[in-house]
């Protein structure tokens, strides 16, 4: 419980930096929040691209009838180039723009990344504890029906052996009288 304290204190904190900063600068480091994240999902932009241009091409070379592969291909590869720089552009454009943000308000924008530090870390602390205790449940689970079946097994051979010794006693051979020596 004491990571989600922590967790939550640190949200807080983060809430509390927010609302005591002035108005503007709130707005520059909301703008700046969200440019950096644009930033760093431009990928999703040229996956798109290339999904689009994968359909697109799938669509036009099932339609015709004729082989026309080679030309079904040009405007897929274009688009596929297209996103590629229309990503790398934004990309470009966002580090610009958080850069220019970070330039005029650099106290607050590193106090920010330092709780959002601080709040990522605490966050895959506590994924992680709750994974641990996770995977020990299921080794707990595991031993106990391990030793379920362990006792089971055992059970299972005492009343075989009790079985084969009632079966023993029951149908015991009957010594065999040996005929006398005739040598004595």
């Amino acid at each position: 419980m004491e990571l989600k304290d922590q967790i939550l204190q640190t949200k807080e904190r983060k809430k509390g930096f927010l609302k005591a900063m002035p108005e503007a600068t709130r707005t520059q480091i909301d703008t700046f929040t969200k440019l950096d994240k644009i930033s760093k999902n431009y990928w999703a932009l040229i996956v798109c691209g290339v999904v689009l241009a994968l359909i697109g091409y799938l669509i036009a070379c099932l339609s015709t009838t004729e082989s026309r592969w080679i030309i079904n291909l040009i405007p897929a590869a274009l688009l596929i180039a297209v996103s590629v720089a229309a990503a790398l552009y934004i990309k470009s454009l966002t580090k610009k723009a958080t850069k220019a943000i970070a330039l005029g308000a650099p106290d607050y924008v590193e106090e920010l990344k330092a709780i959002n530090a601080r709040l990522l870390g605490l966050e895959k602390a506590e994924k992680a504890r709750v994974e641990a205790e996770r995977q020990e449940a299921r080794a707990k689970a595991r031993a106990e029906a391990a030793q379920r079946d362990a006792e089971l097994a055992l059970q299972k051979q005492q009343e075989a052996m009790q079985d084969a010794a009632k079966a023993g006693q029951s149908a015991a051979p009957q010594p065999v009288e040996q005929p006398a020596n005739p040598e004595e």
